[in-house]
């Protein structure tokens, strides 16, 4: 399993089991680790896991910090993201840090590295 299961801070986790399905947005603060199936958009008040059984199909995931070893198609926003070798991700990222492990799939399209990055784009 990833670090989040040797948690620094106390606070609330939420643990989405390899049998879970979540049909909805799913919206939670502190930690929270998906092993099963969201179809929608995930906001988290703080830090994200996708672990390898886990698949998130939505338009939008917000976080502060995203690990993915799974899969995720949405378009993610996160102060930091990191995509170990067994990730896939599909989508654009903004993020102030985007690591991208050897192995990894990434399609789609990143801006990473500003604050800048996190801001939507603005309408003309």
């Amino acid at each position: 399993m990833g670090r989040m299961f040797g948690r620094k801070q106390g606070g609330a986790l939420t643990y989405l089991g390899p049998d879970t399905e979540v049909l909805g947005d799913l919206k939670a603060k502190g930690q929270v680790r998906i092993d099963g199936l969201v179809k929608g958009s995930v906001y988290v008040e703080g830090e994200l896991e996708v672990g390898r059984t886990g698949r998130v199909e939505g338009e939008r995931v917000e976080a502060q910090s995203v690990q993915i070893h799974g899969e995720v198609k949405a378009d993610l926003v996160a102060g930091k993201v990191s995509l170990s070798k067994t990730a896939r991700f599909t989508g654009t990222v903004r993020a102030q840090a985007l690591d991208v492990e050897a192995g990894a799939v990434f399609i789609g399209q990143s801006l990473a590295g500003e604050t800048r990055a996190l801001e939507a784009p603005k309408e003309v």
